[in-house]
């Protein structure tokens, strides 16, 4: 009897203290969760700020270097630059602003009154900046890559990815090369869009393009429904003895919300920085 007593006094005990605990935990809880809340809420505002800060510096000498160098091209006393300052100038404007413009004509009239040895400058800055394109692209885990060499006409035409592969995105191209240029320097593509559940060839969608060194995947490319785009790049004409010239092409595709990794690397580190800091376990 005794011990059952004492169990009912130290539970009355207990019932009467739980409450101020309760009080007690609620009152120091309440706070630090409010303040860790608040300065994972300052962090992310200050990575903002940082990020925020970081882009409008960068648009801004951006903008200047570009108006600069347009300048540089086109004032009165252009027409008076030797054609290597003229290489120089393009090869500045085509590394620093290869994502954010189509340089294409620029590159197409400059060259006009270039020579054979100023052209083929003009080419290996073309194939510099082709370059790190596809290589910023190869990053992205969705897109797909296919480099063939086709000959003109309807007989060598390719399609891509081949039957038998997975289409991309529902997405089959049949490629053809309908020409190549007397100098080898550019082809005219015909390429059709064949989406795998298309009904008839009215769902078929048909494009005709130049490609030369000048296409670049970032600007000049071809949108395509859900998401999806596509680029060609040019990689020159192969010939060989006894056969039909080949153009070399690289085929890609890639979905339509790829971010320039110019910034995407920079961005990403500041969300698994936010990520890290408000998941530190």
């Amino acid at each position: 009897m005794a011990d059952e007593k004492e169990k009912r006094d130290w539970i009355d005990t207990l019932a009467k203290l739980l409450p101020g605990l309760s009080a007690l935990l609620i009152g120091i809880t309440v706070p630090v969760v409010l303040h860790l809340n608040g300065e994972r809420s300052r962090n992310n505002q200050l990575y903002a700020e940082i990020v925020s800060k970081r882009e409008a510096a960068d648009s801004e000498l951006r903008a200047r270097m570009f108006e600069n160098l347009l300048k540089t091209f086109f004032n009165e006393t252009a027409t008076e630059q030797d054609n290597q300052r003229k290489l120089s100038l393009l090869r500045l404007l085509a590394l620093n602003f290869h994502e954010f413009f189509d340089l294409k004509p620029l590159f197409e009239d400059f060259q006009a009154d270039f020579t054979p040895g100023e052209r083929k400058q003009l080419q290996e800055i073309l194939e510099e900046v082709v370059g790190k394109q596809e290589a910023m692209l190869a990053q992205v885990k969705e897109v797909q890559v296919f480099s063939r060499t086709l000959a003109q006409g309807s007989a060598h035409g390719i399609m891509v990815p081949e039957e038998g592969q997975p289409p991309y995105r529902q997405h089959r191209l049949g490629v053809e090369v309908t020409e190549i240029s007397p100098n080898d320097d550019y082809v005219i593509m015909r390429v059709i869009d064949i989406p795998v559940d298309a009904k008839g060839q009215g769902d078929a969608a048909e494009v005709r393009f130049k490609l030369n060194y000048s296409a670049l995947p970032f600007t000049d490319n071809t949108k395509l429904f859900n998401g999806t785009r596509f680029a060609i790049t040019f990689k020159g004409i192969r010939s060989t003895v006894g056969r039909p010239k080949e153009a070399a092409i690289k085929i890609i595709f890639f979905p339509e919300s790829y971010m320039s990794s110019r910034d995407r690397p920079y961005l990403d580190e500041m969300l698994n920085q936010l990520h890290q800091h408000n998941n530190p376990l």
